[in-house]
């Protein structure tokens, strides 16, 4: 009974540490709409063009510019967030500008702290033809070498802290650390990893500014950009608030180990899984349409590996105690102490796991054939090997076999790091959503029949749409009447567009066209009437990519 009270403890004090942090703007932002649009011919020029965006745009080191063909800009350089509305940007151009073809240049922040910059060129008037049509284009940030190692640090210091923190409070028996080298050994880790955890942290602010300001290191010490990071951003709100937490770790540090007060190493605990939430805060998951279950199930995920990876550095710190006969008989106990927090987290990491795939890998197509989705699958078999060595190191201490258990555990520490590391280029990287590949899917309706519905290249913007109607013997229907698509947004109020499509022979329809105008998930509605008035209708859930 008393270990399930401590699993409700723990999922709790989680719960509680996950909405104690303010919502923040989603992640990764994408455009809905534009005035101009993507390559629009506009007869006369325009007096104000602007962007809508799916979230919020972050205050701070956004920028819109305008330039003719020659590069010259011609933009009156008030680029601004609307007031009423602070998704759009807009700016006014000069008067008097004359027919050619210009570029719109902007650069916003998401809200997980990444730039996306891009080009949407328009015509005004009737130009040269031969100027060449240019093309949109939308970058985001890909992880370099300095953001991973920094992050990994972040990760591995968390992990270790917490997860021994975790391993003392929970799984250790009061009075079993009989050596006062083990002890201090101990204590040791757990203050390198505070203090690797303080710098990962404390550097993070200055990567932060590299990242969104695009400057080099030795640019961004500027004290102006620092605080206009920290002031208009949605990252720089999480940072003073982990810098927060880090100073009230360092008044109880001082303390927790020395008089073994368990209430200062709980309290030490907690605010360690703070620092967990807070990256889930800046993460992926804020993207959900549910985003504080998303950043729950994210920190769930990240606490749980802490256990995982601290509780096995922990075991590593105290075999010493093995050198004597008492002392295997004391880590034979140990380790059926922690079976059962150690299945717990594997249930943990695999659900918590299984839901951020179903978020962000839209497809199976996306899985194979996306850098995020190509990670995630080596995630996967980490993980696999992971288990492995646990389900070793747990057959050895049932049976007390001594042999190999260094190495096993070891094993078992640098395949969690290697993990460590694959999560941090998960989390910079864009989701899958970016490139779930053409849709194709299948539906049976009324008396069998089957509709087809194929999208490529199922991107935001052109799409060639194929309708593919047979009966229940699987050939084409000749009597079709009439066949129609509805599009519906699910990612936001945007109304319903109904279009009639061609045909192209019997029971096969197409139609091209720019009818999912923004990323996300939409809803098509297919719908046939046929010569004899009878109608056969179903919806298709589509997620659309960049």
């Amino acid at each position: 009974m008393k270990f399930y009270k401590q699993i409700f403890l723990f999922i709790l004090t989680i719960i509680i540490v996950v909405f104690s942090f303010p919502a923040l703007s989603s992640a990764h932002a994408y455009i809905i709409k534009s005035f101009p649009a993507d390559n629009q011919n506009l007869n006369q020029p325009p007096k104000k063009i602007s962007i809508e965006f799916n979230e919020e745009i972050q205050p701070a080191f956004y920028s819109f510019h305008v330039f003719d063909r020659n590069g010259k800009r011609v933009d009156k350089g008030n680029g601004h967030i609307r007031n009423n509305n602070s998704r759009v940007i807009e700016a006014s151009l000069k008067p008097g500008l004359p027919a050619g073809i210009y570029n719109i240049s902007w650069k916003v922040v998401s809200g997980d702290g990444h730039p996306v910059d891009g080009v949407i060129p328009f015509e005004i008037g009737s130009a040269s033809k031969n100027n060449p049509v240019l093309k949109s284009k939308t970058t985001g940030y890909i992880p370099h070498l300095d953001l991973i190692i920094i992050r990994w640090a972040q990760y591995i210091s968390s992990s270790i802290y917490v997860g021994m923190l975790f391993f003392y409070l929970c799984i250790l028996p009061r009075g079993s650390l009989r050596s006062a080298s083990i002890e201090k050994r101990y204590r040791k880790i757990v203050n390198f990893a505070y203090i690797l955890l303080c710098l990962s942290i404390l550097v993070s602010l200055p990567l932060q500014a590299v990242i969104q300001v695009n400057l080099s290191w030795m640019e961004v010490w500027n004290p102006s950009i620092l605080k206009a990071l920290l002031l208009n951003s949605s990252f720089g709100k999480v940072w003073l608030v982990q810098f927060t937490v880090l100073v009230l770790l360092a008044i109880l540090s001082s303390r927790s180990f020395a008089k073994k007060s368990p209430l200062s190493l709980w309290i030490s605990f907690v605010l360690g899984i703070s620092l967990l939430a807070g990256k889930a805060i800046t993460s992926h998951a804020s993207t959900a349409t549910n985003k504080y279950l998303a950043i729950t199930m994210d920190t769930l995920h990240l606490v749980s590996a802490s256990i995982w990876i601290g509780s096995i550095i922990a075991m590593v710190t105290l075999l010493p105690l093995r050198k004597k006969e008492e002392g295997k008989v004391f880590f034979r106990g140990l380790i059926h102490l922690y079976f059962p927090w150690g299945v717990l987290t594997v249930l943990v990491l695999a659900a918590t796991g299984v839901y951020s795939s179903f978020l962000y890998v839209p497809t199976f197509n996306s899985l194979f054939h996306t850098n995020y989705g190509r990670l995630l699958v080596g995630k996967v078999i980490l993980f696999v090997i992971l288990l492995v060595f646990a389900f070793r190191n747990s057959l050895k201490g049932r049976k007390g076999s001594g042999y190999g258990w260094k190495a096993l555990l070891w094993g078992e520490v640098i395949t969690g790091f290697v993990v460590l590391a694959v999560a941090v280029i998960l989390t910079n990287l864009p989701t899958a959503m970016s490139a779930p590949g053409p849709f194709n899917g299948t539906k049976t309706v009324e008396n069998n029949h089957t509709i087809s519905l194929k999208i490529g290249p199922n991107v935001s913007g052109p799409n060639r749409f194929n309708v593919i109607v047979k009966d229940n013997n699987g050939k084409p229907i000749t009597n079709i009447e009439q066949a129609s698509l509805t599009f519906t947004s699910k990612e936001m109020d945007m109304g319903e567009n109904t279009i009639t499509i061609q045909k192209v022979k019997n029971g096969q329809f197409q139609i091209q066209g720019m009818y999912l105008n923004m990323a996300g998930r939409w809803n098509v509605h297919v719908h046939v009437l046929t010569r004899s008035l009878d109608s056969l209708d179903t919806d298709f859930s589509v997620p659309v990519g960049t």
